[in-house]
């Protein structure tokens, strides 16, 4: 879709790359459920504390106490991965992974909507304006991003053109 159909449709163009979110699932068993929480704590303020966090959650489901979930949001895949290889991230972390669920667990955002905000703030994010919502007192703030995985990402090998 063109990007003035985006911005048509109530959608502003962000002017950079997809931000990430990331996130990791954990089953974790009755006798380590006591230790997880202040564990995963430590590692969501090891994550945050790394170049290119915006925002980071821990959350158990609702319906299955054993069920959780550390949820994280960056700037893109390079800060996020760099994140990974920090030795605190990886001190607080890798015990945790005795409990990872293996499923895929980093997704680039492609359209967002934020909370509503006061008209004109912004929301404080450089490059992004409010959009115009149907009450005319506050506003959304939509977003699209462009996607900076590679268009042959899954089937192109080292060192091929």
């Amino acid at each position: 879709m063109p990007a003035d159909a985006d911005a048509d449709a109530g959608w502003a163009a962000a002017g950079c790359g997809a931000p990430v979110v990331a996130e990791i699932r954990f089953a974790v068993p009755g006798a380590a459920a006591a230790g997880f929480p202040a564990a995963a704590r430590a590692a969501l303020g090891a994550l945050a504390r790394a170049g290119g966090f915006r925002s980071g959650r821990l959350a158990r489901a609702l319906d299955e106490p054993a069920s959780w979930l550390l949820t994280t949001e960056w700037d893109g895949p390079g800060p996020w991965r760099r994140a990974l290889s920090a030795f605190e991230v990886r001190y607080a972390l890798t015990p945790l992974l005795a409990h990872a669920v293996d499923v895929p667990g980093a997704f680039e955002v492609l359209a967002a909507v934020d909370p509503p905000v006061a008209r004109g703030a912004g929301g404080g994010r450089p490059g992004v304006g409010p959009t115009e919502a149907g009450d005319g007192d506050v506003d959304h703030l939509a977003r699209t991003y462009r996607s900076d995985r590679a268009a042959d990402a899954d089937t192109a090998a080292p060192g091929s053109s």
